[in-house]
């Protein structure tokens, strides 16, 4: 299964991935790398109510997705999203090396640095977006495709954290 667009947004499926993400990835599939809502039936069903009919959607693990885009009889293209830059660094190191990762989403929580309005850090996700660079991967933070795109690493230096 080809990949059309890696991303992370701890949203998951929501009404930017639906109304401009899916077309910007030319995505038939929306492959989510979830361990939580792939263990959760509520969280499955939601998030197949937010998918558009014409889309499939596939609500994975983490090493189940791993499985499936690396299997060569995969066929369609992708949307891949997961909630975090962990699992993001998992696929990576899995394999999937050949994409920038869109970071659409890192939302507010206790214990995170505010690095711009969407996109919120805790030390251990510095930690991690180091690492996905060191694996020759970059991210970069963009909301909606049309909208400037912004390098993490070069947001993270700003903000005297990498």
């Amino acid at each position: 299964m080809q990949v059309g667009v890696f991303r992370i947004d701890d949203r998951l499926i929501h009404g930017q991935v639906v109304t401009a993400w899916i077309a910007n990835a030319d995505a038939d599939t929306v492959v989510v790398a979830d361990d939580k809502a792939a263990g959760d039936e509520f969280q499955r069903t939601l998030l197949q109510m937010a998918t558009p009919n014409t889309v499939k959607l596939q609500v994975l693990t983490v090493e189940e997705a791993k499985a499936l885009l690396a299997d060569p009889d995969a066929q369609g293209r992708a949307l891949l999203l997961v909630r975090g830059p962990q699992q993001a660094l998992e696929l990576v190191r899995a394999g999937l090396k050949d994409h920038t990762i869109n970071v659409g989403n890192m939302n507010m929580k206790k214990g995170k640095t505010k690095i711009l309005g969407n996109f919120w850090v805790f030390p251990e996700d510095v930690e991690t977006f180091k690492d996905i660079y060191a694996e020759g991967v970059s991210a970069e933070v963009r909301a909606v495709p049309n909208e400037r795109s912004q390098d993490v690493m070069d947001l993270l230096k700003k903000n005297g954290l990498a």
